[in-house]
């Protein structure tokens, strides 16, 4: 085998490679990502944790970029926080590294033709006679991908070995680390991925190509170039996105660092032990540097978030909060961020109404994390018209993104959840409606000299302050059977007080000072007010109760 045909025989064998993985990495995701959410859910309870599960489910899915993915689901949806999400972004980095322990142990100690020409076949059949069977097809995807990833892996380690007989290995020597380590960034980059950069390394240390010095800082730069595949995808992203991808990028560039700075010593101790394969020398220092780095970052990674969190602010005019954070594909998070988008349409209906009626948080008697929410979700900047129009282009995003999920992989209940969440979404806005529908009336009570008419606003105002509580209370903690009946009871009083005022205004006929049009307006602003309450505990009950018989 000629020299250029060994090259090209390398060039073929990445390709089938690189597109092996992508095959693993989409069968891996289409038939776990589900379960391998929910346990990333449940491991993220602090950074020790979530450390952990980053490792473990990168070992098992042997993709950090899905991983990466899975995280900004999860972090967009509200779902845990941006420290957690960075100590799982941590264990990534570790996990990744079981990639080449595979194929040192396996890899160059078998004959893997014999295996990989059966499992494409296998796969390749698999995929044409099951080809109507969606749900079958990620099997067949994860077959193929395996084969062509062995069958790759033999191409590339062959013509290594070939190369290496016929190339005079002494022209790569002589040249410093720093080389090779920006070699090992700019390969990595090239290509997207720090797997295929260790597996041709290995490939390279195996025929003596290269010495393990000069791999080790190869494969140090591999695993700052793989932060490239973030960093692409934070241009243009949101912050949420753009905070995560900078911290996988300081995280690497501060291993790196330190994996370069100790590479002598830990080469050293790797090489004195018992291990006699330069290939589990070069494995073991790629694991050895990970675990360095993690030692010295975990102690900082709450001050390190609380540092990503004010990079990269989203813009204020946006109104979104949780939906632009999540890809729609990704359908459990997603219906996940939706119903905490409503939530916070909600807040922005409730904060409208104290700005339509003078009022604030402490003139609600409102504390804690009611009264903080409620801040957040008043815009000083905007008009009350404005603000009225940013709830309105809030509901129409929410209902673009429900689309958008919908059209995806969905279940039967998370279209139902979703619904329930659109119809809460529009009873707020009719809340809002009311609320905006008797601005002007509330105006000439509030300047009016008439004592009928200032009494009328202050029982008004009074009985609204009663109602507006209630249902922030309801909406900041309650939940299951004792919302239902604070929703019944609830809905009764602002119903009993609703006809309670309009047999009094309509048995008493026109108040002392008070014409037919001013009449009028006091039947408008009774009538509005009963409104924006009633849905507004609507909205609620559709937010939060799955039965929807309660709703009407």
């Amino acid at each position: 085998m000629s020299l250029s045909h060994s090259f090209l025989w390398f060039g073929a064998g990445l390709g089938l490679f690189l597109y092996g993985m992508s095959q693993l990495e989409e069968g891996l995701g289409a038939l776990s990502s589900q379960s391998f959410r929910r346990f990333l859910r449940r491991t993220t309870a602090n950074p020790i944790s979530s450390l952990l599960g980053g490792t473990v489910t990168t070992m098992l899915v042997q993709s950090s970029s899905m991983v990466g993915l899975m995280m900004m689901a999860l972090v967009g949806a509200g779902v845990i926080p941006l420290y957690n999400a960075v100590g799982v972004v941590l264990g990534a980095n570790l996990g990744t590294t079981f990639t080449g322990w595979i194929v040192a142990t396996l890899g160059f100690k078998l004959d893997l033709t014999a295996t990989a020409v059966p499992l494409m076949g296998a796969g390749a059949l698999w995929l044409m006679l099951l080809s109507g069977r969606e749900r079958w097809q990620p099997w067949g995807r994860l077959v193929l991908g395996l084969g062509l990833l062995l069958f790759g892996l033999d191409a590339m380690k062959t013509s290594m070995e070939q190369v290496s007989a016929r190339f005079d290995v002494g022209a790569l020597q002589g040249y410093p680390a720093l080389v090779y380590l920006l070699v090992g960034v700019l390969f990595s980059a090239l290509i997207q991925s720090s797997s295929a950069t260790m597996m041709i390394t290995l490939s390279a240390l195996h025929a003596g190509i290269i010495d393990l010095h000069s791999a080790a800082a190869l494969v140090i730069g591999a695993d700052l170039g793989t932060t490239s595949t973030l960093a692409l995808g934070g241009i243009g992203a949101t912050a949420i996105k753009k905070q995560l991808a900078l911290a996988h990028i300081l995280i690497n560039v501060v291993t790196a660092i330190l994996a370069f700075s100790l590479l002598p010593l830990l080469l050293g101790i790797i090489e004195r032990s018992t291990l006699q394969d330069p290939l589990y020398h070069l494995v073991a220092f790629h694991s050895g540097f990970n675990l360095v780095g993690i030692l010295v970052l975990i102690p900082f990674v709450k001050p390190f978030s609380r540092f990503l969190e004010r990079r990269f602010l989203a813009p204020e005019e946006d109104v979104r909060t949780f939906i632009q954070n999540v890809p729609p594909t990704v359908a459990g998070e997603a219906v996940e961020a939706t119903g905490k988008e409503v939530a916070c349409l909600l807040w922005k209906v409730l904060a409208l109404a104290l700005r339509d009626w003078k009022l604030d948080a402490v003139g609600l008697g409102l504390q804690g994390d009611a009264a903080e929410r409620l801040q957040r979700a008043a815009s000083h900047h905007r008009h009350f018209e404005q603000e009225y129009d940013a709830i309105k282009f809030l509901e129409g995003e929410i209902l673009e993104f429900c689309g958008a999920v919908q059209a995806g992989s969905v279940t039967p209940e998370q279209v139902k959840e979703l619904h329930r969440y659109l119809n809460a979404a529009r009873h707020g806005v009719y809340a809002a409606k009311s609320l905006k529908d008797i601005r002007q009336n509330l105006a000439m009570l509030r300047h009016s000299e008439a004592a009928s008419l200032q009494a009328y606003y202050t029982e008004q105002l009074d009985y609204l302050k009663q109602q507006l509580r209630t249902v922030i209370e309801l909406l900041s903690t309650q939940t299951g059977p004792p919302l239902r009946q604070a929703l019944l009871a609830a809905r009764e009083d602002n119903r009993a007080l609703h006809q309670e005022v309009e047999q009094r205004l309509f048995s008493q006929g026109l108040h002392e000072g008070a014409d037919e049009r001013e009449t009028s307006t006091l039947l408008n602003v009774n009538r509005e007010c009963r409104a924006a309450v009633h849905n507004l505990l609507r909205a609620l009950g559709f937010l939060r109760l799955e039965d929807e018989a309660l709703y009407d």
